[in-house]
């Protein structure tokens, strides 16, 4: 007989696993787009948004193996872990006030906090949990219960630090531990719920039950909602954030931290992944649902979506942007705006061809002046600003205005073209920074193949090996996004003259170039697959005997080699092909990556050309069409 009550459970249970990651990312998604400043000064712009839904998904074979453990590895995924942290942690950083400062106090609370309770679980702790026990408790129970009465010990401290940020009078401190404080607190309260609530079963891993996952981060996100205008008066904003990177620690170290060591060991060796659902796993989706609840929670108490305060100055649209949003305010019949924005969109595109083109600031009312074009074009610039200022309840001038944007983004493009990397200087020096990460993994591989004891499948079934393929995608990735933030340039781009930019012609930030080499992560991982078989199949040739093919007999070994070496060849062409037409095709030469991350690749070393020496001419009237004057 059929349980009405357990079959709707089950029902609701599969569509909440079904639909929740979608509904998140398009929460994520509508902050980032519908309120981009504000996403962006709590540190959830476009770039969180990319690195945490395409990105992570593209990243899901990407791990960063961190250790062997008995016959067991212990690895940390970056679509299920690293980039949720990564993001968590630069939100964080952005508005706990004092800024940056705070983040590293949390981390190194964090850190202490987690080799603690990590000491607790280990064997060593099994005389106290048998103490506890004692009384009637399962092992189990008295293993919950030793941690929530140490979590409850942190919380202690949360409060200590908390009373720390106060002064004489009991009002808060400008310069204070409260925010630690604040974050401290949330992530113990997950952790020790989500310990409470998750088990480690043999086989399959850490898993928590519907609806117990829900509870946790849920309520931390209300909570921080309801306590952050308590904690800091005018700065609600911080409880985003805060809520997000509180929740993903404390799964993180609730579930795979804490309830991870005792399934080492336990069976055929194996390879432990931190995060390794990717974005299935409850390390990835918990901090986006706390972050949704805190979102609720802030718009329920009625408060705004304001710009926080932050010491960086959000980026505002690029010259493509503005000419959209121009257009878009033309078709309300906003003409105000639709023209205000096309007078900014001739602005950006002038500030942009000159920041490509190393030409110095002019007079702040001639932002085309001293670049190489006729006058005629500074007068068009001058007329938009003219006709900004003054506005028009004319629906022909704001047209005119457009067209008039159109065409000066247009020539600001065609500027900076020169400027840009060409499609063979970037596809040479990828293969140079591909075969740099390439030559080490080969020799590791090599290593372990001759090392190894077995036949070629025991060889293919060992978790070291597995690991160092794993590892190499983690290496190559991480090796191009750190080269790009600390020089500006990876080896392959510097040996061919060109390094990579933000739009503000500065070496890119970490979350920056992290985003733009995330669209790398495929081509990496066909090369590590196809580069580490290969040297199976060639060290290992004599093992695979040979094959008859009419009449004639062929190395079996030396076969799979070559269909291996196709893959790889075709596989790396065939992504390679896809970039280089998207480079092309883009007005900025950008591939996939460079759009999500708003980064050129250009030319390192540049001369400046001369500027046209055009006589300004004085401003036309706003009803004058754009262009160059007539001539007989």
């Amino acid at each position: 007989m059929v349980d009405p009550f357990q079959l709707t459970f089950d029902i609701t249970a599969t569509t909440v696993s079904l639909v929740l990651p979608a509904g998140l990312w398009a929460i994520l998604f509508l902050l980032a787009w519908e309120h981009p400043l504000f996403a962006e000064s709590i540190g959830f712009g476009r770039w969180a948004f990319w690195l945490l839904l395409p990105g992570a998904i593209l990243a899901s074979f990407a791990l960063l193996p961190l250790a062997p453990v008995s016959d067991d590895w212990v690895a940390v995924s970056f679509a299920g872990a690293l980039f949720p942290l990564l993001i968590g942690a630069l939100a964080f950083g952005k508005v706990a006030p004092p800024l940056r400062r705070s983040l590293s106090r949390f981390l190194g609370v964090l850190v202490l906090e987690s080799a603690t309770l990590f000491f607790l679980v280990l064997p060593v702790s099994n005389p106290i949990i048998a103490l506890l026990a004692a009384g009637g408790l399962s092992n189990g129970e008295a293993l919950d219960l030793w941690i929530v009465l140490a979590s409850l010990v942190w919380v202690v401290v949360a409060l200590v630090l908390f009373a720390r940020g106060r002064d004489a009078r009991g009002e808060p401190g400008p310069e204070s531990s409260r925010s630690v404080a604040f974050g401290l607190g949330l992530t113990t309260a997950v952790l020790a719920s989500t310990f409470v609530a998750s088990a480690a079963i043999p086989g399959v891993g850490i898993v928590e039950q519907f609806p117990e996952f829900l509870l946790p981060p849920i309520g931390a996100g209300l909570a921080a909602a309801a306590l952050a205008p308590r904690v800091f008066p005018g700065r609600e904003e911080f409880a985003l954030p805060t809520a997000y990177f509180a929740t993903t620690w404390g799964v993180l170290l609730g579930a795979d931290l804490l309830r991870q060591p005792p399934l080492y060991g336990t069976g055929p060796a194996g390879l432990y992944t931190i995060g390794g659902a990717g974005v299935l796993d409850l390390v990835y989706l918990s901090g986006l649902l706390a972050l949704a609840a805190a979102l609720a929670g802030h718009r329920l108490a009625g408060r705004t979506l304001v710009l926080a305060e932050t010491k960086t100055v959000p980026p505002g649209p690029t010259p493509i942007g503005w000419l959209g949003r121009s257009f878009r305010s033309g078709v309300r019949g906003d003409l105000s705006e639709t023209i205000v924005s096309a007078d900014r969109a001739g602005q950006e595109a002038a500030g942009q061809a000159r920041r490509l083109l190393d030409v110095p600031e002019p007079p702040a009312d001639r932002p085309w002046q001293g670049l190489p074009v006729p006058g005629w074009v500074v007068a068009d610039q001058a007329n938009l600003d003219a006709l900004a200022r003054e506005g028009t309840t004319d629906p022909r001038e704001g047209f005119r205005a457009w067209l008039t944007a159109r065409w000066l983004v247009n020539l600001g493009r065609d500027l900076g073209l020169r400027r840009f990397a060409t499609v063979g200087a970037r596809a040479t020096a990828f293969l140079i920074d591909l075969a740099i990460a390439v030559a080490p993994a080969i020799a590791v591989w090599s290593a372990l193949v001759v090392t190894t004891p077995g036949d070629v499948d025991t060889l293919l079934s060992n978790v070291g090996f597995t690991a160092s393929i794993y590892g190499f995608v983690a290496f190559a990735f991480l090796y191009l996004a750190i080269a790009e933030t600390v020089t500006g340039a990876s080896l392959g781009k510097r040996a061919c003259g060109l390094a990579v930019r933000d739009r503000q012609m500065r070496t890119p930030a970490f979350s920056a170039a992290l985003v733009r080499n995330v669209s790398l992560l495929p081509m990496l991982t066909i090369t590590a697959l196809g580069a580490a078989l290969s040297v199976v199949f060639v060290l290992r040739a004599s093992s695979f005997g040979t094959l008859v093919v009419d009449g004639f007999a062929l190395p079996a070994g030396l076969l799979a080699f070559v269909t291996l070496l196709a893959f790889l060849v075709g596989g790396i062409g065939l992504l390679g092909a896809l970039g280089a037409l998207v480079i092309a095709l883009s007005s900025e030469r950008q591939r996939i990556g460079d759009v999500w991350a708003g980064t050129w690749v250009v030319r390192a070393r540049w001369e400046a050309s001369p500027p046209m020496p055009a006589a300004v001419g004085a401003p036309v009237s706003p009803a004058s069409p754009p262009g160059p004057p007539p001539t007989s």
